[in-house]
C-alpha cells in the first residue's frame, strides 16, 4: 500500500482478522486492541468486510505495541497470510501462466496487499532470480514489524505459487537477528542470512518458468481487470458510490442484496436507497450496470456457456439472464458473443 493512497484503497479485512486471532492465542485482549485502533469490531464477524488502508495501518500500529515483547511472533503471524488472503490479487496471481507472470501481477497490483513494503522482482538475462522488499518509504516505527512479518508472509505467498515449497535458495533479511533465531530456517524451509544490505528471496535457477497449478488466461485477465478497477477508481467520483461499486465487483458469484451492501458500507439500507435516489439512480441500476459489465467480459473473453455465465451472475434461470442482457444491450447474449469476436 502506498501511504498517499491509504484513504482511497479498499482492502479485505482478512489481515486484521489474522492478527486478532494471533492476539487471542497469545492471551492478549484483541477487543481492547481493536478499540485502541478505532476499528469497528464487526469486521471480525463478516469475512467479506472491507476497510481502507488507514484502518489497516492503525491496527498494525496497535498490534505492534502489544506484541513487541514476544520473540518471533511477527514472523509466525506472517505465516498465516496465504495467497487467497489477498482476495482478487491472490486469484490473479494464481491464475497466471507461470511464476514470472504471477510475480508481475503481484508487482503491478501490490497496492492491494496489506503491507507498506515495496516489492520488486530482480531479473538476470530476462529471468526472475529474486524478490526484493524495500521498507524505505514506510514510517520507521513499522520497519521491524514489516520485515519480520514479511519473512513468513512472503515465504508463504511463494509457497502457495509452487506448493508445497517454492524453490528458494536463501532468504536475505535486513533484520538484526542472531544466527538460528527462532529456528527460522526450519520454519521457513530455507537458509536465512540476517543483517543483509537488502531483503531478498533468492530463487533457484529456472523458478520463473515453473507453471502455476491454477493457470488460466481467462481468469487471469478477469482478475487483473478487477484489481485495476479496485485501484483506479476515479478520484472525482462520489466516494460512497465508488465504494458501492467496489462491493459489487468484489463479489465472487452473484451480488449482495441492498441490506448486505449497506452493511458493508456502514450505513442503513434505508439510507443507501435514499442516497442513491438523491443521485438519480437506484440499487437495482447499480447491480445491472455491474452485471452488464461482467457479462460482456465473460462473453467476449471466455468460452463459458451461457447458462454458466447466468449462474455466475446470480440469475436463477438462463432465460432470465438472456432477457436482462437483451434489455441492456438490445441483443441476446449469443448474438453479442458472435458480433464481438
Amino acid at each position: 500500500m502506498r501511504t498517499d493512497r491509504l484513504s482511497v484503497i479498499r482492502i479485505s479485512s482478512q489481515s486484521i482478522r489474522i492478527m486478532c486471532a494471533v492476539l487471542r492465542e497469545s492471551n492478549i485482549d484483541a477487543a481492547g486492541v481493536m478499540a485502541e485502533a478505532h476499528v469497528d469490531p464487526s469486521v471480525l464477524t463478516d469475512p467479506k468486510a472491507e476497510i481502507d488502508g488507514n484502518t489497516e495501518l492503525q491496527f498494525q500500529r496497535a498490534f505492534i505495541a502489544v506484541t513487541r515483547h514476544i520473540p518471533g511472533l511477527w514472523m509466525r503471524t506472517g505465516l498465516r497470510y496465504r495467497v487467497m488472503s489477498y482476495g482478487p490479487l491472490g486469484l490473479a496471481v494464481l491464475a497466471a501462466a507461470n511464476v514470472a507472470e504471477g510475480l508481475e501481477v503481484m508487482g503491478t497490483f501490490q497496492a492491494l496487499t496489506f503491507s507498506l513494503m515495496f516489492y520488486c522482482v530482480e531479473y538476470q538475462d530476462g529471468a526472475p532470480i529474486a524478490l526484493l522488499a524495500d521498507d524505505s518509504h514506510a514510517p520507521e516505527e513499522y520497519h521491524e514489524f514489516l520485515q519480520e512479518r514479511a519473512l513468513g508472509a512472503v515465504t508463504m505467498f511463494l509457497n502457495d505459487m509452487q506448493p508445497p515449497r517454492f524453490p528458494i535458495v536463501r532468504i536475505e533479511s535486513r533484520l538484526h537477528r542472531p544466527p538460528g533465531w527462532e529456528n527460522c530456517e526450519a520454519v521457513l524451509g530455507a537458509p536465512v542470512l540476517f543483517d543483509a544490505p537488502t531483503t531478498r528471496w533468492v530463487f533457484a535457477p529456472g523458478a520463473g518458468s515453473l507453471p502455476l497449478p491454477m493457470a488460466s488466461p481467462v481468469l487471469e485477465e478477469t482478475y487483473r481487470d478487477l484489481c485495476a478497477q479496485l485501484i483506479d477508481a476515479a478520484p472525482n467520483r462520489d466516494e460512497l458510490l465508488s465504494r458501492l461499486y467496489e462491493v459489487m465487483v468484489r463479489s465472487s458469484r452473484g451480488f449482495p442484496d441492498a441490506r448486505s451492501a449497506a452493511s458493508a458500507l456502514g450505513i442503513s439500507e434505508r439510507s443507501l436507497h435514499r442516497w442513491l435516489a438523491a443521485r438519480g439512480t437506484s440499487f437495482g441500476t447499480v447491480v445491472d450496470q455491474v452485471r452488464f459489465q461482467r457479462a460482456q467480459e465473460m462473453l467476449t473473453k471466455s468460452a463459458l456457456k451461457i447458462d454458466r455465465i447466468a449462474e455466475m451472475l446470480g440469475f436463477a434461470e438462463t432465460a432470465s439472464f438472456s432477457r436482462a442482457f437483451k434489455r441492456w444491450s438490445g441483443m441476446p447474449p449469443t448474438a453479442f458473443r458472435v458480433m464481438s469476436r
